[in-house]
This record gives structure tokens, sequence and C-alpha cells, in this order.
């Protein structure tokens, strides 16, 4: 069972080693956290693939649902999902550390319940409101109260209705496609985010019963009056997780191949990163990255999908430091996202931030230092800055990595990396 965070684990790397090799990746987090929310709608027990189970956010968001009355089974990556009698426990106060706790509200709204959500959590970067969730399910015609002790909602049954988002939430959209799958009559989300993870959701619920359409910032749910579940469905692999390694290897100057892995989910990050200078092709079911070429600096704005995530530009940030030349990030969507700034410049990188932008002076060395992980991308830059800097690194705060990046120390391990946890 969890408890709290470890706080005093470290990675110790030692730099200058190329990332070359094949690695395989892990099913999607942010993929597979909402299928283990939407899959607990199912009367019957749908089974999931390829999930992460390794992974911080994907045990604590099993064992509340767990706790609340949901029926969860893990064999191996496969975890077993049905309805069992949710809510019918309390929900535990570490579903306070993940944001994704949050779809327990549009699990009980579907269900016709009542739950106290203690305050979701997450990384730390900038404003990230819940008022959209909120919002949505009071459309639906939930009791929703947001106070002290936490988040509490009520459904006695709810109604379709047309529900538009100010900016685009993944979450947000993820929570209402949940809630309005047994409403009566249709739902429309307008403004909605509908990236692949969403569009994977989309159809995991269509199989157990439900009646959604994605196309791009539109959602529509007709409600239906059951959700049998009973299906089979895999995880997406992480995309997040090979832009990572790509860049790892594209920083180190080496070259990667990642089998099973398919552009179509990257398709504006390898646009970017061929503008850089780093060759990414697929062939053979398989996608390929070379870093030998000399990489140059660019200008980065992140967007909704089709365009690049916000979650990525930490991870573009630290590539800027092994490009010649002057680069800039932009982060449209969570403006304070740059507390990792303050750690990348122990390393001795010439980088700065100011409102929503970083501009970083690429091609200059970098030297070993002590840092921390001030959220999981923030800390997956610092550990790519590592990778190229001359003697030790020390990252602190672990489990913001370890949130998002199933065995990371044993893939860059087998990629070529000097890297160690103590």
């Amino acid at each position: 069972m969890i408890t709290t965070l470890e706080q005093t684990r470290a990675f110790v790397l030692n730099g200058g080693n190329t990332i070359s090799g094949q690695i395989r990746l892990s099913g999607a987090k942010n993929a597979a956290l909402p299928m283990i929310a939407a899959a607990c709608l199912g009367e019957e027990p749908t089974v999931l693939d390829n999930v992460p189970v390794e992974l911080r956010d994907v045990k604590i968001l099993i064992q509340i649902l767990s706790e609340a009355g949901a029926h969860i089974q893990v064999d191996g990556t496969s975890v077993s999902c049905s309805r069992g009698t949710f809510p019918s426990g309390n929900v535990n106060r570490i579903a306070s550390e993940i944001r994704y706790s949050l779809l327990l509200l549009g699990l009980a709204s579907a269900l016709r319940s009542e739950l106290l959500l203690p305050m979701p959590g997450g990384c730390k970067i900038g404003d990230r409101k819940y008022d959209l969730h909120l919002m949505g399910l009071r459309k639906l015609g939930s009791v929703v109260e947001d106070t002290e002790e936490g988040i509490f909602v009520q459904s006695n049954g709810n109604k379709g209705t047309a529900i538009e988002f100010y900016l685009p939430t993944t979450s947000g959209t993820e929570n209402i496609m949940i809630a309005a799958a047994a409403a009566e009559g249709e739902t429309t989300i307008l403004n909605a985010n509908t990236r692949p993870e969403i569009m994977e959701l989309a159809k995991l619920m269509n199989r157990m019963g439900a009646d959604i359409e994605c196309s791009n910032r539109v959602v529509r749910i007709r409600g239906v009056n059951r959700i049998r579940g009973g299906v089979r469905y895999s995880v997406m692999p992480g995309w997040d997780e090979a832009v990572t390694y790509i860049v790892a290897s594209a920083m180190t100057g080496g070259e990667i191949c990642i089998p099973d892995f398919s552009l179509d989910f990257i398709k504006e990050d390898v646009r970017q990163l061929r503008e850089i200078g780093v060759e990414v092709f697929e062939w053979g079911g398989a996608v390929y990255a070379s870093g030998k070429k000399e990489k140059k600096g660019f200008d980065l704005f992140t967007a909704p999908y089709p365009g690049i995530n916000s979650d990525m530009q930490p991870i573009f940030a630290a590539l800027a430091f092994s490009a010649n030349g002057r680069s800039t990030i932009t982060d449209l969507r969570f403006t304070e996202r740059f507390k990792y700034v303050d750690e990348l410049k122990k390393f001795g990188g010439n980088i700065l931030s100011f409102g929503n932008t970083a501009i970083i002076e690429g091609g200059k060395p970098l030297t070993g230092a002590n840092v921390t992980a001030t959220d999981l991308r923030g800390g997956a830059a610092c550990l790519l800055a590592g990778l190229i800097a001359e003697g030790t690194t020390v990252i602190g705060n672990i489990s913001q990595i370890e949130r998002g990046y199933e065995n990371i120390v044993g893939k860059l391990r087998q990629l070529g990396a000097d890297l160690d946890v103590r």
C-alpha cells in the first residue's frame, strides 16, 4: 500500500555517455489513468493490457478506486476493472497526490451516487484549475460543492446538455465523457481536448457499451441505459516517453530504435525535431531517430493537439542546450511552467525565463550539479541535461519523475547511461 512520497532517494548520473540502442515503450500514463476510471463504469470486468502498473500515479488511482469499492485486479501489466460497489467506501487522502483523482467525480456522478474527494494534486506547474470539471458536472445536473474538506458530488441521474469549455482541458473532457455516458439524452462538449488519449478513451468506452463520437475539439456523448463492460483493450504506447528517449539520444549524438510505435501520435513534435536537425523516420513498424547531425536553435510554441503539448516544453528546453544558437520556448497553456529553469541553471546552462517564455543559449558545456525534480517533466529535463553534463549529477525528489516514466533507470542504462539510484 502507498502511504507517503519518498523524499530520500536520488538519481546519480555520470554524464558523457552516448544514448543509443533499442527501447520498448510502456503504456501511456495519461491514456491508462482515464481508461482505468472509465472501466469502473462497467458491470462486468474490462481488462486493460499494457498498463504501466509500476508508475506511482497508476498505483495510487488503483488503490483509491479499490478502497472506494471498485473491483480491480492486477496481473502483470494487465488490469481488470469493474464497478463493484463503487462508491461504497471512503476515498483515501492519498488521492490528493494525483490530479487524475478528479475522475472519481465523473464516475460517481455517472453511477448516480455521492462522493467526497480530497483536493486533487499532481505537478505544481502553475494555475491548474478544475473549475471546468465542476462546471460540466453541474450542467449535467449533478450537485457539486467545493469545500475545505474536498469536492463533494451527488447525482440522481444526469441529463445531456451542451457544455463549452473556455479552454481545452484533457482531464476535464475525460471527466465529462465518463459522467455523461449514462446520462439521459445527448451531451456535446465544445472546445474539448481531443488528443489521441481521449480518442482512445472513446474507443474503449464504446466497446464497453457507450455511444461517443470524437472529432477535432468536439465530443458528442449519447447517453445509454447501462454500461456493460466485459471487453479487453490495450493501452496505447507512451508517446511522451518516446519523445523523451528520442531527445536523450539526440542530445548525446546517438541513434535509437523504438519498435511497435507510430509517428502518428507525435507529428508536430517530429516536425520540430527535424527542423532542429534530428533525423526521425518510421520504417517496418518502428521509429528510428539519429542525433549525429548538428542541431540548431529553434522557436517552439505549445498548443492543444495536434500542436506540441505543454508537457514536452521542458524536454525541448533540455534539447536546446545541445543546439547551437538561441532557442525560445513559449507555453501558451501553463504560463508558469518554468520552475525547472532555476534547476537547469545549476548545470551552468545559459537559460532564463520570464512570463510564459524561456530563452536558452545552447552549444555551451554543462557541468554536473545537485538538482531537484520540481515536477514530472522538469525532473526529466534535469535528467536529460545530466546526460551531457561533465561530471556527476544528483537529482532529488525523483518520485516526481517516477510518476510518469516506468523503469526510467533501467531503460536509460540499457541505452548506455551511467545512471543509478541511491
